[in-house]
């Protein structure tokens, strides 16, 4: 075990070694949980000396921020697909699924891309500008859903309402405050919630 380990240490190529620290902070952080997420027991996790870590991240805020700048980016490539579907309505819901998708597959990291570990006053250039990016597909999909400007605050608005609804339910069914119903697949959930502002904003006698 310690060759193996001693191995590891004196072969890694400094080039690589950041990306390296990432998936294994991320897989402690779904293994573990946050509190159990230091760059020592990062370091141990790759194999290589605490010190060698701190060449790259110079303390855990730092890694926590590289970690869900990261998953933001993910989030963001993933909503980027093509969306087809013929009308705004499938559109939006095809978004929905792949970012209800996201949060349950990869909890751990999402609580950490909106929770309150990152303050704003320290957060990294890298995180803003990754939570940026996610947020600009969705006000992109959300113009070409209404055939207007991505930039206007008619977009802004209604891609922050969208995102609104979905995160708050990615995050009631994470924390478990919503109970996920047996053998539902995420798109009869997604539909099934969908339909609810159907009964909260019922097309006007007028329309």
């Amino acid at each position: 075990m310690r060759k193996a380990t001693r191995r590891s240490r004196d072969t890694y190529h400094v080039g690589n070694l950041a990306p390296q620290l990432l998936t294994a902070a991320r897989e402690l952080l779904e293994d573990a949980g946050p509190t159990r997420l230091s760059l020592r027991a990062v370091s141990e996790r790759v194999g290589v000396s605490a010190t060698a870590a701190y060449h790259h991240f110079a303390n855990r805020s730092e890694l926590l921020g590289h970690l869900a700048a990261k998953g933001f980016r993910e989030l963001a490539a993933a909503l980027r697909q093509p969306h087809t579907e013929a009308s705004p309505l499938q559109q939006l819901r095809s978004a929905c699924l792949i970012y209800f998708g996201f949060a349950r597959k990869s909890p751990a990291l999402y609580q950490l891309m909106f929770g309150t570990e990152l303050s704003h006053e320290d957060m990294l250039p890298e995180l803003t500008q990754a939570r940026a990016e996610a947020f600009g597909e969705l006000r992109r999909i959300v113009a070409g859903m209404r055939g207007a400007d991505r930039d206007s605050a008619e977009t802004r608005r209604a891609a922050l309402a969208g995102w609104s609804y979905i995160h708050g339910l990615a995050s009631l069914v994470i924390h478990e405050v919503m109970e996920f119903p047996p053998g539902t697949s995420d798109e009869r959930f997604i539909d099934s919630t969908l339909q609810g502002f159907a009964l909260l904003f019922p097309p006007s006698e007028d329309s």
